[in-house]
Order: structure tokens, then sequence, then C-alpha cells
């Protein structure tokens, strides 16, 4: 649709014309808005390009400190539970008690040299990753408002649109951590007494089963209107953060069902590369040079399933 004055300030002219002609109704198919998200970056070829390259070397290095530095600890510590686990089920009478606290104190120094390189992933995914995903959203933007040049020129506008993008994510953060730190705390004092209680019935456990994943369903439905949020904040300088998303809120009536058709595509799509990285991994160990190839090949295949989705979910926005 044609964006009015009246609702985010814009005034048509024909260059904007024509690109919102290229941007599908509403009331098109699932298929429809997928194939405008494809074909979005092929209206600004030179600067996708650019997009692309720096997704790729994000992609790219955020593998190689997975590769390195998280997925040793963790193929470790797998391998430590699978012991402490055997030796529960053949009886704690087959093992020693020494060498059960071995098993224990073993567990837990494979835990917390985890935790190190595993909270660096994530730090790095999510502050350089962010930046890295708002870029290409400036660019998606700029491009279906008609706006974009051959480059992102960062003057006082792209300035604020970068900033209310950035406060949104933080937003996010914020709101998602605090929400599941709070699940994970009754999670903690609940559990252990419910599984203690020897009246505890069938009926009871069910229905903590079913709170816990209506929680979680809350907490999914929450990141998906913040992912909305921030293209919100990347294209109506002035909105961010809780603005931003309850913006994105209000977007989404009647259209709940399709945004989240969406995301369970590409949701789909990047466990489909993982499971196809990991495949390959398994059958190419002894020769590295094939396991670096695919390994770039996996970065890659996820630098254009990430760009994809953005550009698919500004298209959605600009319905």
């Amino acid at each position: 649709m044609e964006v009015q004055e009246s609702s985010k300030g814009e005034q048509v002219g024909p260059a904007n014309a024509a690109v919102k002609s290229s941007i599908p109704s509403p009331s098109t198919s699932l298929l429809e808005l997928l194939k405008a998200g494809a074909l979005l970056p092929s209206r600004n070829q030179s600067l996708f390009v650019a997009v692309f390259a720096l997704a790729v070397a994000y992609t790219s290095l955020l593998q190689l400190v997975n590769d390195l530095a998280v997925q040793p600890h963790a193929d470790k510590l797998l391998h430590d539970v699978m012991a402490f686990n055997n030796s529960g089920t053949g009886g704690r009478t087959a093992r020693s008690s020494d060498e059960y606290a071995q098993l224990l104190q073993g567990l837990e120094k494979d835990a917390w040299d985890l935790a190190r390189p595993g909270a660096a992933y994530l730090l790095l995914d999510a502050t350089v990753g962010s930046a890295v995903w708002i870029v290409a959203l400036l660019a998606a933007v700029a491009t279906c408002s008609g706006s974009g040049g051959k480059t992102l020129s960062f003057g006082k506008a792209t300035a604020a649109q970068l900033m209310g993008a950035a406060l949104t994510v933080a937003f996010a953060y914020a709101v998602g951590i605090a929400y599941a730190a709070v699940l994970l705390a009754a999670a903690a004092a609940l559990v252990p007494h419910i599984l203690a209680a020897k009246g505890a019935s069938l009926l009871l456990i069910l229905g903590c089963l079913l709170l816990s994943a209506l929680a979680f369903a809350l907490l999914v439905y929450f990141t998906s209107l913040c992912v909305l949020g921030v293209v919100v904040a990347a294209a109506e300088p002035g909105r961010r953060g809780a603005g931003a998303v309850a913006r994105a809120w209000r977007l989404l009536e009647g259209r709940k069902r399709r945004f989240l058709q969406v995301l369970a595509v590409f949701a789909a799509l990047t466990t489909a590369c993982s499971k196809a990285h990991a495949l390959a991994r398994k059958h190419t160990l002894s020769v590295p040079a094939l396991e670096l190839l695919w390994g770039f090949l996996h970065a890659v295949a996820v630098a254009v399933v990430k760009v994809f989705a953005v550009c698919t979910i500004t298209v959605f926005y600009y319905q």
C-alpha cells in the first residue's frame, strides 16, 4: 500500500510510488510474500552485495568461534554426562565412591569450562550479530521506501534509524532475559517440591507442563513482536523500545497468523542448514579441507537465509 503522510509522515513521489507498486498487498499469499522478499535485493544489487559480504563474514566468524572455542567443551561435557548416566544406570556399586566423586567433579569443571566461551559466543551474537542484521535491515528499509542509493549514507536520519533499532534490540534482550530468569527461578523453586510430594498426581504434573508450554509460547510471541518492532524502529524514526514493539503489535492486528508463518519458514530453513552442516561434518571429519569447505558453505547458507528473512519481514511491514 502507499504510505500516506498522515500515517508515517512520508511524501509519496514517483520513485516511491514505483517501489510501492512492487510490494504485494496484504491479501497476497505466503508464497507471494516470500517471493517479494527474495527479489528485494535485486532492486539495489550494489548495496546488498556489500550487505551479503558483511553477513557472510560475520557468520563465518561466529562459526569459527563455535568450532574452536565452544564445540570442543560441549563435546567433552556431553561425554561426561553420558559417563555419569552410565554410572547411574549401572548402579553406584559398579563404581567406587571415589570414582563417582571424580565424575561429579569432572562434570562441574567441564560445565564451567563451557560457560566462559559459551558466554562469549552469546555476547558476540548479541552485539556484533545484532549490528550486522540492523545494517541489513537499514538496507532493506531504504530499498523498500525508495530512499536508498548504492550505499548507506550515515546522516542524521540514518543515525536516528540506527539508534532506534539498537535500542529496540536492547529492550527485547532485557525483557527476554528478565522473563526467562523469572521462569527459571519459578521452575527451580516449584519442580523439586512437586517431584518430592508423595501425593503429586499425574494431573498436577501435566498442569505444570501445560503452564510451562504456555509461558514458552508467550516468550516466542514476544520475540516475534520484537522482530517486527525492530523493523518499525528502523522505518519510523522516533519510535524505539517499548513504543516500537507496541506499534508492531497494532500492525499485526488481523495478520498475526501470516507473520508467524513467515517466522516458521525461516526457523525451518535455519534448522535445515544446521542439520545439513552437522551431517556433512560427520562424514568429513577426517578431511580438514572438506570440513573447511562445508563450514564456509554453511556460513554462506545461513547468511542467505538471514538476509532473506530481513528482506521478507521488511516487505511484510511495508504491506
